[in-house]
């Protein structure tokens, strides 16, 4: 239907939609009242086999009965306590045919096809009874909202292993319930509500209210922002949104209330697509332009029901970046750069987020904006009049398979949202700050929250724990970007969370105050070099890396930065430019006035003599680069260098051959484990490498640096990690192209071991990285 067809209808006025704030309750929260289901559900034929009649499945069999209340939350009705036996796949597959139960199981089970073989085992369904629903503390929690139970199937191999069903893209955690309009009880909480075939926006609009009455002003501030942004027009330059009303584009007005679309764009072609251009600016400013045919036509689904779903919540604004980008302004001033510079304060400051995560472009649509795009049909079977069962749906079956979830861009986008409405599965999800597993159209639990009122504590600006670092920039590297160049673009809010919120710097994706350890990342799967970035840095790498520092020192920052004051020791630098002679330190301490003097290391600690050689040499020698290449500019980085590392070290030469023991150090990540050698051939260390380097290069000698010590496996016994032996010298292989270098991988040697280095020994040398 066109858009100029779809302005709201109920009598509301659009110009007063501007004006509710987020701070205002624009509807009361309310119970919706339950869809009507047809006469029959039932296909022709349809009736139970032999071994489901045997189940004598009743809708008295999902509710836990108050005589069983005192056994709490594991309480099973007698008999219930073993694992039911469905039978082999193959012969529940045959029976699927008329048996609706069967069907549902095999639907619970996987969205595609259930294996009948793993692993050259025949698989059996099983099924077990589980109990849903609140604590039962007291009478009245009791009889208001009862606990249900629920049939949970699951896969098994003759062996008795279950299934691995992330290879087989099979469901987590899979559970059938009662349909609501089925349960024998007042309060129709924890069972599933049948879903129509366009989405019900008010059942939306409650989801929002209830957010409002429950959460109040906590859901109003991204986690990831440090200030609520009351007025984005004032901290977001030259920003721009659509008018879904006067349906044009506009100069965000002050305060303004806005939802922002999060989506991919596909391998679709861009000049096919309607954008913001330097050309059309003026014109799409114009009411009622986006309705224009030659406009209309080039808008992508996707972002058609986005505004037709924002009408529908009954705001006026929504952002997305295609048309609220001049997408061709490559100025310094105003610029396609100064916005998505700002990603993080776009996305931080709209009232809720469009998550679009289905479909593999922006003509993949929004399932259940308008009739007969739903894509997934709800699975609900009828085992007997008046009694119908459903698999409860989950978003994470879906993830795996969207495309939405692959890519850099959206990572940071999801992140920063403080509400979000995700479209995956054929359904819609609400989730907010207090709202992690999500409200779904196919639950009913309004009757339990309606009520809610929590105190919402303050927002937590003192943070000491280095996962958060960790776990960011390990899931931002598995991610795909159409385009590599904009490896630090879309990663530019984390940046700044970073610089606010931990007061460090990214250097090419590394944090600059705990650099020496975060540049021990290692690879989670096979990866391939990019040469327009950094080889030390995560982002010269096609795949996802992790670090595990946080293994150490449990996780607590200030224990770690005291650690590295001591067991560090170089001095870093990078070069600013290929032909400039100039390098800058890539971090400083401050200065501490009631330090002992004498020589400091990159962290400010005393620098310990821990080699038996002159290792005062620290300060980069002049130099210019040749044939190096230029890398992607760090351009968030306030002093963005060459990507070029230059620094001193020790250097030592050791062999690469198949190690001695293997025992306790497999590879996960289909990397090859060598040893590495010294004098008289001891192995002296280990490190993984990627199987194409070795074919060439092993057995052979090759230069390592150290880099500075650290452990290959956390402390035992609740020791401290100081306390405890296994502090190693982590090494970095390096192969050279002329006067700069590369990483290979990285590694360990004992300490002790060090003075086994091959041809004339451990030397102070001084390093160009890239």
């Amino acid at each position: 239907m066109p858009l100029n067809q779809r302005l709201i209808h109920l009598g509301e006025d659009p110009n007063d939609w501007e004006s509710e704030s987020e701070n205002e309750c624009v509807e009361p929260a309310t119970v919706p009242p339950l869809l009507s289901v047809a006469a029959s559900l039932a296909k022709p034929n349809d009736t139970l086999c032999d071994t489901c009649i045997g189940l004598e499945l009743t809708p008295n069999r999902f509710i836990v009965l108050p005589g069983d209340r005192d056994a709490g939350r594991d309480t099973i009705h007698h008999g219930d306590n073993d694992t039911i036996q469905l039978g082999f796949v193959k012969d529940v597959k045959e029976r699927s045919g008329s048996c609706p139960f069967c069907r549902l199981v095999l639907r619970a089970l996987a969205n595609g096809d259930v294996p009948e073989v793993d692993d050259g085992e025949v698989v059996s369904i099983s099924l077990a009874w589980h109990i849903d629903g609140p604590p039962i503390n007291m009478d009245e929690d009791w009889i208001k909202h009862p606990q249900i139970r629920l049939l949970c199937p699951y896969a098994r191999k003759q062996s008795g292993g279950i299934v691995d069903v992330f290879n087989l893209n099979m469901n987590l955690f899979p559970e059938i319930t009662l349909l609501a309009n089925d349960a024998p009880t007042p309060s129709k909480s924890y069972f599933s509500r049948l879903v129509g075939d366009q989405i019900d926006f008010s059942v939306v609009r409650n989801w929002l209210a209830m957010c409002h009455i429950g959460h109040g002003d906590f859901c109003n501030q991204s986690k990831m922002v440090d200030h609520e942004i009351s007025d984005p027009a004032a901290e977001i330059p030259f920003f721009r949104l659509i008018d879904v009303v006067d349906n044009c584009i506009v100069m965000a007005p002050r305060h303004a209330k806005y939802v922002a679309l999060s989506y991919v764009w596909g391998n679709i072609n861009i000049s096919k697509i309607l954008r913001l251009l330097k050309v059309n600016v003026q014109d799409l400013e114009k009411p009622g332009s986006l309705l224009h045919q030659e406009y209309y036509d080039k808008i992508p689904i996707t972002v058609r029901d986005a505004i037709l779903a924002v009408r529908e919540l009954h705001i006026r604004y929504l952002w997305i970046d295609s048309l609220c980008i001049i997408q061709d302004d490559d100025g310094e001033h105003g610029s396609k750069f100064d916005a998505i510079s700002k990603m993080d304060l776009v996305y931080g400051a709209a009232y809720l987020t469009i998550i679009a995560a289905t479909g593999a472009d922006s003509n993949a649509g929004l399932p259940g904006v308008r009739q007969g795009t739903r894509g997934v049909a709800q699975p609900v079977e009828e085992i007997a009049p008046d009694f119908r069962l459903v698999f409860k749906t989950r978003a994470e079956d879906y993830i795996r398979s969207s495309v939405y979830y692959t890519r850099g861009w959206t990572f940071q986008e999801q992140l920063f949202a403080k509400r979000k409405l995700t479209f995956i599965g054929g359904q819609v999800e609400y989730s907010c700050r207090r709202v992690e597993g999500g409200w779904r159209e196919d639950q009913f639990f309004e009757d339990r929250y309606t009520e809610h009122h929590g105190v919402i504590p303050k927002r937590d600006v003192k943070h000491n724990d280095i996962r958060e670092f960790e776990s960011l920039i390990a899931s931002y590297s598995g991610l795909s970007l159409k385009f590599h160049s904009d490896i630090y673009n879309a990663f530019a809010g984390m940046a700044r969370y970073f610089k606010l919120d931990f007061q460090i710097n990214l250097c090419h994706g590394i944090p600059d105050k705990y650099f020496d350890w975060f540049i021990l990342w290692t690879a989670q799967k096979l990866q391939t070099r990019r040469d327009d970035a950094p080889s030390w840095s995560w982002s010269g790498w096609d795949g996802e890396c992790h670090s595990s520092i946080w293994d150490w020192y449990e996780h607590n920052l200030t224990n770690v930065r005291r650690a590295q004051r001591k067991r560090t020791w170089i001095i870093w630098y990078q070069r600013n430019a290929h032909d400039s002679a100039e390098c800058t330190r890539i971090w400083t301490p401050k200065a501490d006035p009631t330090s002992s003097r004498g020589p400091r290391n990159f962290y400010g600690g005393h620098v310990q003599d821990r080699f038996p050689f002159n290792c005062t040499q620290t300060v980069p020698t002049p130099r210019t680069l040749t044939g190096a290449p230029t890398y992607i500019k760090d351009a968030y980085h306030p002093s963005p260098g060459s990507g070029f590392l230059q620094f001193w070290t020790v250097s030592a030469m050791f062999k690469l051959a198949d190690p001695t023991n293997r025992q306790g150090q497999m590879p996960t990540n289909r990397y090859s484990h060598l040893g590495i050698f010294g004098k008289k051939d001891r192995e002296v260390g280990t490190i993984f490498i990627h199987p194409d380097w070795c074919k060439e290069n092993v057995p052979k000698v090759h230069e390592f640096i150290l880099i500075c010590e650290g452990r290959d496996k956390k402390a035992e016994g609740g020791l401290r990690p100081d306390d405890e032996p296994g502090w190693r010298y982590m090494v970095m292989l390096i192969e050279w192209h002329g006067d700069w270098a590369e990483r290979i991988a990285v590694g360990w040697i004992k300490k002790q071991h060090l003075k086994r280095a091959l041809k004339n020994g451990p030397v102070w040398k001084e390093i160009v990285l890239g």
